[in-house]
């Protein structure tokens, strides 16, 4: 504990030096002065007693040199004189001081901007009290996939939930309308059973929470409003607790505001604005998964495995009473949510954040090369203060902190651009990737910037700072150490250059690799025409269009009256636009003798209008398109597409063939009417440009007697966007105050399916760029600096005779040898590293040879470009001024 006692007097050193000062030269002159009248009194002179007192204290000095390192503050005023002499020699060196802060800012900033992204996917912890406890449970190996369930399992997992101690669902739903008090809008929406909000440990800022008899079928209608829509809509109205506002065309009572900032991070509700209780029957023979998603909030003495022990068996049981439902090996799986974010976000960030790093990297590599260059020149400096008694490591502690200072200033100025630029790179994540919290410039991404500025100074300053501290005194004092190609600095210089090529050209791969395959993706047929298509959706409240009649009749004279408007070809509904992925069912073929194996057979689906195919121009290559005729009144049919029919049909022709659309669900459950295959068409991109097509079926609208909402696809001679107006005033006309929903052109939905493939290439493009930005100004600095230094041997070349293409040649040369080297080990590394990002890759191999010869050849061109620069003025060396060049 003696440091502790020691503490006030340390205090007192560092803000009271001088006082301290003082007071240890009144101390010594004390003792002093009472050792010289000891001396006198023995009977020496006072010269002799002063000498003697002298003699017996020793050096004044070097006491009180004792004295300040008994402090133990020496270090801290030894550090400020660093930074201080550091910043002097900085402001000494603006050319040198300037380049190298700017790189640094490149590589800094560029590594902020994407942690800010890596740590809201992968980092950020769930802002609930016990996030660590929550799961994800769910089941896999189901025929189904996805992490969705159904209500006959959750209400068997409930007989469970002695492992939780909450065990929540919510539910995926589709927006809702909002009418009264303003324009009608949709609203985000989603459900949540009764327990949800207790297990995530959040509580209303404003009412309550869904009680149990909410949470059943006949429960009252209410719901509970986020803050934001509270606050924008109702104006922080405190009164509208216990009021009644109208969505979808029905009363709701709030009874409750969501605390400011609340979100479920969990893509589909992570925007909702409207809570609805999940009503969960007490009993249920619907298997169908219905967008519930299940977590639970596991007990402390529990551990996941024992959980997934436990569930798995009523899996088993709910097979046996739905066999056609439920796959064999199905089993329960607990994931943590914060994991399972993680999984939905993919590889795809962490990628891009080791793209980046590889960029710092040699940024460092290209300041400590201009740092060793810098060292070089001080080496007489550096030398006097080692004659003079400063050791290795005190110089080597001064050149680090310069090192260190410098990327403090470029993490600073690449933070500033960072966040100035922040809006453009928000612009490009895709809008549907998981995320805790908003991506924002918070305290965690300075400190962050801030520890890496740090860590970068060190990386990049401690070998320069090693090297010069290891200086031949001699030599230095002498100046004699010119020549860089004989030393060690020009070999570690080089080896520095090596690596800027090495690692540029892994990332320009990368970029190049990327890049082909958004342009590849760009220009993938979609299997339709998109041009002048406009699509919208409507959603018509229940009470107003309660039966299928009043639905049909709505939609179907929506579609005659908008395909009259002027500068209008065609109009029909589907209940899923391309591109825009959908769900899937299961089907039977009648008496199609399939093996068992076989029996579960899945397939996309839509609900399509008459004029569907012939809006969208998709060629019909069989059969019939569907006709008004085909309505709830007739034989149920269905259209496939050509994947649907070499699939299942590969040996015969699938027109009036009869299959079953959704699995019959038990002994108990009457078989659903089978349809008969009137038409194929040609295969469309239903998921992706990405993913190719997929089995899809077509089911005519009149015969969904409970669709209740549609897209309208809309193909004009016009800007379809400037056909909007009357649009709307048709469809409002028909049913006045409803609101059309997710205005989009056809080629904005064809743009939105590749902002996951354009946020990859652009960022990757650019990080690209950078790198080989870079790598060019390192190797022009080691050519220039070659050349400097080798001016007295170029003058004695020329002087016996050498031209000026020699002298080129041998200069370009040198440049030419350090790119064929770097690019030699780039491609052994990116032959590896780029296997990384195959799930970044569409329609080219991650190991393309096209691909590496061309960036190869585009890195040694930009070599041979920064070598001839410094080349070209080698040659103008006069040789009467380079023989007498010191």
């Amino acid at each position: 504990m003696r440091w502790f006692y020691k503490l006030p007097l340390r205090f007192r050193s560092l803000f009271r030096k001088g006082r301290v000062e003082q007071e240890l030269t009144d101390e010594l002159r004390f003792h002093l002065e009472k050792l010289i009248e000891e001396n006198i009194a023995r009977g020496m002179t006072p010269e002799e007693a002063r000498y003697a007192a002298l003699r017996e204290l020793g050096g004044l000095e070097q006491i009180k040199e004792e004295c300040r390192d008994a402090r133990g503050v020496n270090y801290i005023e030894s550090f400020v004189q660093d930074v201080r002499y550091g910043l002097r020699q900085l402001r000494r060196s603006p050319g040198f001081t300037i380049v190298a802060v700017l790189t640094l800012a490149l590589g800094i900033g560029a590594n902020t901007a994407i942690f800010s992204v890596v740590n809201a996917i992968f980092l950020r912890p769930l802002p609930f009290p016990q996030a660590a406890r929550i799961y994800l449970v769910r089941r896999v190996g189901n025929w189904f996939g996805g992490g969705s369930i159904s209500f006959p399992i959750y209400l068997a997992w409930q007989e469970e939930q002695r492992f939780f101690e909450h065990l929540a669902l919510v539910q995926w739903m589709n927006d809702s309308t909002l009418t009264g008090n303003g324009e009608p809008e949709r609203v985000p929406s989603a459900g949540a059973s009764t327990e949800l909000f207790s297990l995530l440990g959040v509580q209303p800022a404003l009412g309550r929470d869904f009680n149990p008899e909410e949470g059943r079928p006949g429960g009252t209608n209410v719901v509970i409003l986020s803050d934001s829509l509270w606050r924008t809509r109702f104006g922080a109205d405190r009164d509208i607790l216990g009021g009644t506002i109208t969505l979808n065309d029905a009363p709701y009572t709030v009874i409750g505001v969501l605390p400011r900032g609340f979100e479920l991070p969990i893509p589909g509700v992570r925007n909702a604005e409207l809570w609805f209780p999940v009503q969960v029957p007490l009993t249920s023979n619907d298997p169908s998964n219905g967008g519930l998603l299940c977590l639970g909030l596991l007990k402390a003495n529990w551990t996941p495995a024992e959980a997934e022990a436990a569930l798995t068996p009523p899996l088993a049981e709910l097979r046996r009473e739905f066999p056609k439902m439920f796959a064999p090996d199905e089993r329960a799986h607990v994931q943590p949510l914060r994991s399972f974010l993680a999984d939905w976000a993919g590889p795809a960030p962490l990628l891009l954040f080791g793209a980046v790093t590889l960029v710092l990297l040699i940024a460092c590599a290209n300041v400590a090369s201009l740092t060793l260059v810098r060292s070089t020149s001080r080496q007489r400096e550096i030398a006097i203060r080692t004659s003079i008694g400063a050791g290795r490591g005190r110089i080597t502690r001064q050149l680090l902190t310069e090192s260190v200072l410098l990327a403090l200033l470029g993490g600073g100025l690449g933070v500033l651009a960072c966040h100035a630029s922040f809006d453009v790179i928000l612009s490009l994540i895709p809008a549907d990737l998981p995320h805790v919290g908003a991506i924002k410039f918070d305290r965690q991404v300075l400190i962050f910037a801030l520890l890496l500025s740090f860590i970068t100074g060190i990386v990049f300053g401690i070998v320069p700072a090693v090297s010069a501290s290891r200086g031949d005194l001699n030599a230095g004092l002498k100046e004699a150490s010119v020549q860089i190609g004989l030393s060690g600095h020009g070999r570690l210089r080089n080896a520095l250059v090596v690596s800027e090529v090495s690692i540029s050209l892994v990332l320009l791969i990368g970029a190049a690799l990327a890049l082909e395959s958004f342009v590849k993706l760009m220009r993938v047929p979609p299997g339709f025409d998109p041009h002048n298509l406009l699509t919208f959706k409507v959603t018509l409240p229940g009470k107003k269009y309660d039966t299928p009649a009043k639905r049909a009749a709505f939609f179907g004279q929506a579609v005659t009256d908008i395909s009259t408007l002027p500068g209008i070809d065609r109009a029909a509904l589907v209940s899923v636009p391309p591109l825009e992925g959908g769900p899937d069912i299961l089907f039977s073929i009648e008496g199609a003798g399939v093996p068992q194996s076989s029996e579960n057979l899945g397939a996309e689906f839509r609900f399509v209008g008459s004029g569907y195919f012939q809006t969208l121009r998709i060629p019909l290559l069989r059969g019939r398109p569907f006709s008004a005729s085909d309505n709830t009144e007739t034989e149920p049919v269905v259209i496939i597409n050509q994947t649907m029919a070499k699939m299942y049909w590969p040996d015969q022709n699938p027109l009036g063939q009869r299959i079953w659309v959704g699995k019959p669900m038990g002994p108990a459950e009457t078989e659903p009417a089978p349809r008969e295959i009137v038409g194929i068409v040609s295969d469309i991109r239903e998921m992706s440009l990405a993913e190719p097509a997929v089995p899809t079926m077509y089911i005519p609208y009149p015969q969904h007697p409970q669709a209740d909402e549609a897209y309208f696809v809309i193909r004009s001679r016009l800007n379809p966007l400037a056909l909007f107006p009357d649009v709307r005033s048709t469809v409002q006309r028909l049913g006045p105050g409803l609101p059309l929903a997710e205005v989009r052109t056809m080629e904005q939905i064809l743009a939105g399916s590749l902002t996951d493939w354009r946020f990859h290439a652009i960022l990757l493009g650019a990080f690209g760029a950078l790198a080989l930005f870079i790598a060019a100004i390192g190797i022009y600095g080691v050519i220039s600096y070659s050349v400097a230094q080798r001016t007295h041997e170029i003058g004695i070349r020329m002087a016996l005779g050498a031209g000026a293409r020699d002298i080129l040649t041998m200069v370009v040369r040198e440049g030419a040898i350090l790119a064929v080297i770097g690019i030699a080990v780039g491609l052994f590394a990116a032959f590896g590293l780029t296997r990384l990002m195959t799930s970044l890759l569409y329609g080219v191999r991650a190991t393309d040879p096209l691909t590496f010869v061309a960036v190869s050849l585009l890195l040694t061109g930009v070599a041979l470009l920064a070598s001839y620069i410094p080349a070209r003025r080698a040659t103008k060396v006069d040789p009467m001024v380079a023989l007498r060049y010191e």
